[in-house]
């Protein structure tokens, strides 16, 4: 369904009909003060500070439980719990107060160690590639950490104390590839592109400020152990989110998508199809928060105007597949994707689409990592998946697969993320103009196109900045 264009008589007004109660005489209407699109990690959060601060207010959240990234799956034969989407928490800014807030237990997360296996799996082949040893791992962990952090103000939490374009220092756009040689980081490649820097499918040849957007000084201080990282005492990350969920009670609505919208200076309104029965609720609301990537899929329901489509119409998005699977020729340890010449480059990294590692979790269990550009489905990710494992077969590099494919215990899929555009756009004022899109037709942006990729800076986001910039209005 598109979106409906509403004429000048048009009116928010609850003692009136609205457009779409008229054309939907059963649906249930709701007006609130704020509704909030996306239950991931940025959207629940914001919910739970505009319940604490009084608001009315509604979430609509398209799956049937709220968490976004995160994937917490049950092994049925043993009870074991395991989270293959986001892992940890790394400690910033509101990070122990959100727990706190919805009485989740919490404890340092312990990082697992595996024999680490190196091979290209487009041939299969081996891949005699010598890892860091640690000392160099460090000493480049601590140089990132000692650079960017000349940076951390003008993008974390938000870009609030983003420069004029003139201004913005040249290591912020140069490719990271040229960052790495400048500041000769090749000894923390692998670990930055194993643990996240992989979802951003090119990190190599993206403007560096999207690369620490994902991976950016305080995670490298999480990983030099200087800045500790949580989990749920209960070993299951969906906790986080169940409780939210307890505690907006009736104002969260699962399994629901905006079909159609009105969005307009003065409010918004809403139409919101429940997934699993086909009924209709209209949301009439003063202030919309957005907590979803702003794909051209995602946006079909909310008519963007040119204002709004000139920003995210010059982006890229990457996609990453999580799975669980279990295959009797996979080894107990961890094989990293690279290419063939890895071992005389450095900075040589797998082309998207591409299996990022098979990992060993226990009970012959390994999780999987399928990167690919927006576009890349379910289905084409796990056959990337069983072609890797079948060329390794081939290669010799594993035991024979005789023609088995891999048993998927559990499968999720990202969706759009790491939304980045070009460094000549970043030059001409694009984050000048995607800043001002907050507030414009009473719609506000949370999320990782806005800010960080990862969890506790866009809590960071939300309390410093999007939650008082909303309340303000």
């Amino acid at each position: 369904m598109s979106s409906l264009t509403p004429t000048a008589s048009t009116s928010f007004s609850p003692s009136s009909a609205t457009p779409f109660a008229t054309l939907y005489p059963n649906a249930d209407v709701h007006t609130v003060d704020l509704v909030v699109v996306g239950g991931g990690g940025s959207g629940a959060n914001a919910a739970v500070h505009f319940h604490d601060a009084g608001l009315s207010l509604l979430l609509v959240e398209k799956e049937d439980r709220l968490g976004g990234m995160v994937d917490s799956w049950t092994n049925p034969a043993t009870g074991t719990v395991y989270d293959f989407g986001v892992a940890a928490y790394t400690n910033y800014t509101g990070t122990v107060e959100f727990f706190n807030r919805l009485d989740i237990a919490y404890t340092e997360y312990a990082a697992s160690t595996e024999t680490a296996y190196y091979a290209d799996f487009t041939t299969g082949e081996t891949v005699d590639y010598l890892a860091p040893n640690v000392t160099g791992e460090v000493r480049a962990l601590e140089e990132f950490y000692n650079i960017t952090s000349l940076y951390e103000d003008l993008f974390l939490p938000s870009y609030a104390n983003w420069p004029t374009p003139e201004d913005i220092p040249d290591d912020l756009l140069m490719p990271f590839r040229e960052f790495v040689i400048k500041y000769d980081l090749d000894d923390m490649i692998l670990l930055m592109w194993a643990e996240i820097g992989a979802g951003l499918a090119d990190m190599l040849d993206t403007p560096t400020l999207y690369v620490l957007q994902t991976f950016g000084p305080q995670t490298a201080a999480a990983f030099m152990g200087t800045d500790p990282e949580y989990v749920p005492v209960s070993g299951r990350n969906q906790d986080i989110y169940d409780a939210v969920a307890d505690l907006l009670g009736e104002s969260v609505l699962l399994n629901s998508m905006v079909v159609a919208s009105i969005r307009r200076a003065d409010g918004v309104e809403l139409l919101v199809e429940n997934r699993i029965n086909g009924t209709y609720s209209v949301i009439v609301a003063k202030q919309l928060v957005m907590a979803i990537e702003p794909t051209a899929t995602n946006m079909a329901a909310f008519d963007l105007d040119k204002q709004e489509s000139d920003i995210f119409d010059v982006c890229t998005w990457s996609v990453v597949n999580t799975g669980i699977v279990s295959h009797p020729s996979l080894p107990h340890g961890m094989i990293y994707n690279l290419p063939g010449n890895a071992s005389s480059a450095a900075l040589s990294l797998p082309e998207p689409p591409f299996v990022d590692y098979f990992s060993y979790l226990g009970e012959d269990l390994w999780q999987v990592i399928v990167v690919g550009w927006l576009g890349i489905t379910t289905d084409a990710a796990q056959e990337l998946a069983n072609s890797a494992l079948h060329a390794l077969s081939a290669a010799g590099t594993i035991s024979a697969t005789n023609g088995t494919n891999l048993t998927i215990r559990a499968w999720s899929d990202h969706g759009a993320m790491d939304m980045r555009t070009s460094a000549d756009n970043v030059r001409e004022g694009f984050i000048q103009r995607q800043t001002a899109l907050q507030g414009h037709r009473s719609t506000y942006w949370t999320g990782a196109a806005f800010a960080n990729q990862l969890s506790t800076y866009l809590w960071a986001y939300n309390l410093e900045y999007l939650v008082p910039l909303v309340l303000s209005n």
